[in-house]
Order: C-alpha cells, then structure tokens, then sequence
C-alpha cells in the first residue's frame, strides 16, 4: 500500500495519516470492512514511530471510521451495521453501549496487551503471602466444620468471623462490637453499599486529590457530584476542606488515611480527630478506607479515625486481602449500630444475601491463628525491602525522576520531568510489555499530569529489576526526544 502524505508544517504526522484514511474511506476508495495496514507494517513504510501510527489508528477508532478485533487486526468500519448484524450475527455485542468505568478498563485491557511487567496493580506478589499457612489453616477450618459447607452465610456475615474481627480490632486501638460489624466481600463492595445505600444523583461527596481510582469510578455511577481536596504531605488538606463544607455542603467524604493509595502519605493523629470534628459540625459521612496499616516499615501508624469518632459519623472499612489472602475477598464494615448499620445490611442483602461462608471462616481462623504476628513481620520486612531495591533502582537508572520513599504499603507515587507526558509514556512501556497507572486516572476528572503510580510488590525482585531499567530507560529516551512527539491528551488506558 504506497501511502503519499501532504506534510504540512503545523500538522502532525499522526493527524496527517488519520485525515489520509478518512479521505481514503469517506471517497469510497477503501471499503467498507477492508483491512489496513499492521501498526508495524504502516511503521516501516511511512518511517515514522510505531506511536505515531498507533496514535493515528486511535484517532480513527474514536472517530467511528475503524473498528479493532483482538488479534484480527483493524479493519474500516461498516456504514451498515445493523444489515451486518442481520446477516451473520457475529458482531451485534460491538453497537449494545456500555457503562464500563474507566479504572476497570486497565485491569481488562492489559492481558490483552501481553503485558509482562505488572507495575500498575497495587497487589503483593504470591511468593510473598505465606501460603503454606493459609493452606493449613483453610484445611483446619473445613476438618474442623465440615457441615458448613452446606450453608450460607447470614447477609450481615457469620458471627466468628465477626467476633475474629472485633478482637483483631482492638489491636488497633478500635473497640468495636461484633453487632456492629458487617462482612463484605472486599473493600470494594464495602465502598459500593455505602455508596448505593446513601448516595444519589447530584449528591456532594468530598475525595482526596489524587485518590483510589475504583472509588471514583463508585460515587460516579450514583450520578453524585465529586469535589477533590488537596493531599498534603501529612495528609488531606484539612483547611480547605472546611471552606469547601462552607460552599457545598458535602454528604460524604471518602479518605484512605494511612499510607494513602496512591501517594503513600499518612494522615497525622491531629487532622485524624479535626476530621471527626468537621464532619460533626457539617453533618457528613465519613468513608475510612484501611486496607494498608498493617504494612507499615518502621513505627506503627495512628489509630483508625474511627477510633476518634464518638457520634458515629465515620464507617470504618477493613480490607484483608491486601496482607493476608487475596483469594478469599473478605473484608469488614464496622459503623455504630442503628439505622446506618441496618440500611447497610438491608443494601447487603439486595447486593448478594451475604458474602461466602467459607472464606469468612478462612479469614476469621487467619486472624485467630498464633503465627498471625510472626507472618506480618515477614512480610513487613520484605515489603521494606522491596521498597528499598525499587528506590535504588530507581535512583540509579535515572535522575530525573521525584519521589518520597514510602513508609508502608506497597507503592510509590513519582512524579515524572517536564515534558514527559504520563500516558504517552504508558503507550511507550505497553509496547515493552509494561504497565503501571497513570496518574490522572487517581483523579475524578481527566486530568492529565506528570505523576505515575508504581506497585512494587507485585513482581519478583527480578523482574522488579528489569521493569524498572525498561521503566527509566524509556523515561531518559522520552525526555530527551519529547519534541518530535507533540504532547496531547490521550485517554487514561
């Protein structure tokens, strides 16, 4: 295919290919269903960067010139679709649209990119976890309650694990009765009850800026109208937070306090009880999302903001698959018992009648177990040491980059150099079969910025190595070539 292209000075190249195909399709020449060029074969032909193609095929998809089958390859969209349908009712799933929320779309998208290096999802890596115990006490439980296995679980969750929960609590300075705790299948589900429960269109809810991804993704789907606040380095910028009740008059605020997802900062002791003392006074909700305090590398960190509450404004929200076993999706909601608690079991039980007994009765052994102690320190100690190799690494590979060594959890928020656009970076490191997330999609609207989110536990050391070598040597590249690639807004992935 000799592809000619008119190279004006103020046009970019990808544009000038995007407008050759539309002209090409638009003038009958292509037809409908034709096939064009690989991104590789177009590539090679025009002497430009695989991006560059890449960028142009992109504009033509989300023009509704071309459509892109897994593994077919691109092909000119059909003008008559719905007689298509008709006629081999192959494609009818391609015109049903969809709501799918975009912090999902990196989790489905990239096995379809055969990614290798997974930087993006904040996980621990299964060598990690110690699973040879968690097999012993699974197998424990089932020999221990056989008959269990033929029941289901109350909505609001089965009383041992509740009661394991309530006496794991206390370690955290939070009493709380088993009465007031209710079993979800993971903080994610926790977020959605409380969100569907209290939550509707137009509705005021307050996040942190930047903030957990799938939790914006949440209040979004409820129509509920989403103001950021500022994180600082100790956490959410409470000052503004108060001038923004004053003008909005929020209905919740969602917060994940200690070593924040996704810039790794923890809430001080004194804005933990100032919260408390704003939401009472402004009459809001208080979402505490706590699925990292465990992971802490050097002093423990504060107590719970639930802790502090003592009018049961905040709904306390513990996660347990971030450090104890990823595969049962167990977590727990605690909030003061009355009419929010029982509204949150009545949404449970639409949601799925109550989470699987099995694995609450696995989490709850986990949590009763003597070694409990003993495999957290492990595995506080390797996540320091992993966080240690990927700062080194970081350091020694490229000096352009800024970020705060982290004191918990399991990322590292960096904030790339001017002129290096985060999402043509990710285009960059999926072409190296890398991911990690950029950070405009820690944000409730597009806003495209410098800083990416890195996950370093959910890899090998040695494969820790090598991404991040892939990572800062395309980083060096971009930065010193980035004027041969406009900066543009793409989309999050």
């Amino acid at each position: 295919m000799n592809i000619h292209l008119k190279r004006h000075s103020n046009l970019p190249i990808h544009e000038q290919i995007c407008q050759y195909f539309i002209d090409r399709i638009a003038s009958k020449m292509m037809k409908d269903g034709e096939k064009l060029p690989s991104v590789r074969q177009l590539s090679k032909e025009l002497g430009v960067s695989l991006v560059t193609v890449q960028k142009a095929y992109q504009q033509l998809q989300q023009r509704g010139y071309v459509e892109s089958f897994q593994g077919k390859g691109i092909f000119v969209k059909s003008t008559h679709l719905k007689e298509d349908i008709e006629d081999t009712h192959t494609n009818w799933h391609m015109v049903i649209p969809d709501y799918v929320p975009r912090a999902q779309s990196l989790s489905i998208s990239q096995p379809l990119r055969n990614i290798r290096y997974h930087l993006g999802t904040a996980c621990i890596n299964g060598n990690l976890l110690h699973t040879e115990w968690i097999k012993k006490v699974t197998m424990q439980v089932i020999e221990e309650n056989p008959h269990m296995l033929g029941h289901y679980s109350s909505a609001n969750g089965d009383m041992e694990f509740r009661k394991a929960v309530s006496d794991y609590l206390r370690t955290k300075q939070l009493s709380v009765a088993p009465e007031h705790i209710l079993a979800v299948s993971g903080a994610q589900q926790g977020i959605e009850l409380v969100a569907k429960t209290f939550i509707g269109p137009n509705d005021v809810v307050f996040m942190e800026a930047p903030t957990y991804p799938g939790s914006i993704d949440i209040f979004k789907s409820r129509g509920a109208q989403i103001i950021p606040i500022p994180v600082e380095h100790d956490g959410i910028d409470t000052k503004t937070l108060i001038k923004l009740c004053e003008r909005y008059h929020p209905k919740l605020l969602y917060i994940n306090p200690t070593f924040q997802n996704p810039t790794g900062t923890t809430l001080s002791v004194k804005k933990r009880k100032e919260l408390v003392d704003i939401a009472e006074s402004y009459h809001f909700l208080i979402i505490e999302d706590d699925p990292w305090s465990e992971l802490y590398f050097k002093e423990k960190p504060p107590a719970p903001i639930k802790s502090f509450d003592t009018s049961g404004h905040v709904i306390y929200l513990k996660g347990f698959s971030k450090f104890l076993s990823p595969a049962c999706r167990i977590g727990a909601l605690v909030t003061t018992e009355g009419p929010l608690l029982e509204k949150l079991i009545a949404a449970k039980s639409i949601s799925d009648l109550g989470s699987p007994l099995l694995t609450q009765k696995i989490i709850a052994g986990l949590l009763q177990s003597k070694k409990l102690n003993n495999v957290l320190q492990n595995l506080r100690t390797d996540l320091k040491n992993r966080a240690k190799q990927c700062i080194q690494l970081l350091h020694q590979h490229s000096s352009l980059l800024t970020f705060r060594a982290p004191n918990g959890g399991n990322t590292i928020w960096v904030k790339l150099p001017q002129h290096v656009h985060a999402e043509l970076l990710l285009e960059y490191c999926h072409m190296k079969q890398l991911s990690f997330l950029p950070g405009n999609s820690c944000f409730p609207t597009h806003v495209p910025n410098q800083y990416i989110r890195l996950s370093f536990a959910g890899v090998s050391q040695e494969e820790l190595k090598q991404a991040i070598e892939v990572l800062c040597h395309t980083i060096n590249s971009l930065y010193t070539t980035h004027n041969h690639y406009p900066i543009e807004n793409y989309p999050s992935f």
